[in-house]
């Protein structure tokens, strides 16, 4: 993606909305995880919009925008799971945020080499953290035994890195 977009400050909302979610997460490590899988269901709900408003909207100019719809599809449909009975997701939610956050990973990692292909200038940065991404995702869903405190500080570092990504990727979009 050489090009500017117009619809930069889309990726850098979602960044913003990622970091907020990080905060929450250090800030409140001891509260109630149906809190926290309701927020995050409905910031991933808001962020799958926002994914394939992008990729539709942009899809002349951003050569991996079929990476971007497929993450925001997935992240809608993930968003109805934990939505749909936030007592169970609470109880399973660092499993399944570490699923999540492992495909999340996946989609960065793989779209690095779509995104390259197409001469974008994101692929190491997009390549980089698609690997901390899915090591993130091993690391919460292999120690589910630690507690929730040390859980919920390995979700805030995924939400975090995710947070820091989007905002990259908006700013170099601006530019």
């Amino acid at each position: 993606m050489k090009q500017k977009s117009k619809y930069w400050w889309v990726i850098l909302l979602r960044g913003i909305l990622f970091l907020l979610l990080a905060f929450y997460v250090f800030s409140n490590p001891i509260d109630s995880l149906v809190g926290l899988a309701i927020y995050i269901g409905i910031s991933l709900m808001i962020s799958g919009v926002l994914l394939i408003f992008t990729s539709l909207a942009s899809k002349n100019i951003n050569g991996d925008w079929g990476w971007q719809l497929a993450e925001g599809v997935f992240d809608i449909l993930f968003s109805l799971v934990l939505l749909s009975s936030p007592g169970i997701t609470a109880a399973t939610l660092p499993f399944v945020v570490g699923i999540w956050v492992m495909v999340y990973g996946i989609i960065l990692f793989v779209g690095s080499f779509q995104s390259k292909s197409s001469g974008g200038e994101f692929s190491w940065v997009n390549l980089f953290g698609g690997v901390l991404t899915v090591i993130v995702g091993y690391l919460i869903t292999n120690n589910l035994l630690v507690g929730a405190l040390a859980l919920t500080y390995w979700i805030g570092f995924g939400f975090l890195i995710s947070g820091i990504l989007n905002l990259n990727i908006g700013l170099k979009l601006k530019s």
